[in-house]
């Protein structure tokens, strides 16, 4: 049987996923100022003009290779606390951070590379200050929900907990980067799993968690 071809539209997505997965290997291996966009081509096995077709520069493709990761970590963070109570999700969302550290550390450093790219751009600064805000509203909404859903009350707003368990990632790259000995997030999320455990405070100070009424 003749595979049946695919559709223009069909083609253009195709050639956008590869394009995003050889622009993530390359990203990767060189970092984003080195990297460049005839490397990303020639990976994806493409001419130059076929990049141009669907990303308007470097930056541009980026900026969609993060999107795509978004997706991806709210899609994973919502399957990780399914059924859970707010600390038992708190601390699931902390083990599933601890895993991405080890296994996508060479991804937090190029993150971290290209926001200070884009801090220089303020443009490119702004498209970026969007994307996090979406990464921190998919976090807050995640654990909003659970509390909601178990009748507890957070020790922190939802939007508090999600910018620490954020600000922890981003830190603890950032010390590893310069002393690769440094503690990793484990240290650093045994405080939050404190602070959000059975007996941490509660909002109006009572030492424990409050229940909802």
């Amino acid at each position: 049987m003749t595979p049946q071809r695919l559709t223009r539209l069909e083609q253009n997505q195709r050639n956008r996923e590869l394009l995003l997965a050889a622009a993530r290997r390359v990203f990767l291996a060189r970092g984003y100022h080195a990297a460049t966009l005839e490397q990303i081509a020639d990976e994806a096995g493409f001419s130059k003009g076929v990049v141009y077709s669907q990303f308007e520069s470097k930056a541009d493709m980026f900026m969609a290779l993060l999107a795509q990761r978004i997706e991806q970590r709210a899609a994973e963070n919502s399957r990780a606390v399914e059924g859970a109570s707010g600390a038992e999700a708190i601390a699931r969302l902390r083990d599933q951070a601890l895993r991405r550290e080890e296994s996508e550390y060479d991804w937090g450093l190029l993150l971290i590379e290209f926001r200070v790219h884009a801090a220089r751009d303020p443009e490119l600064n702004r498209r970026y200050a969007a994307a996090h805000a979406r990464t921190l509203e998919g976090l807050q909404g995640v654990i909003g929900a659970v509390y909601e859903r178990s009748g507890e009350t957070p020790p922190l707003p939802p939007r508090q907990l999600a910018q620490f368990i954020l600000t922890l990632s981003v830190g603890t790259r950032l010390e590893r980067a310069v002393d690769p000995d440094a503690p990793g997030n484990s240290v650093a999320f045994e405080l939050l799993t404190r602070i959000t455990g059975p007996h941490a405070p509660s909002l109006d100070g009572a030492g424990q968690t409050r229940r909802l009424a």
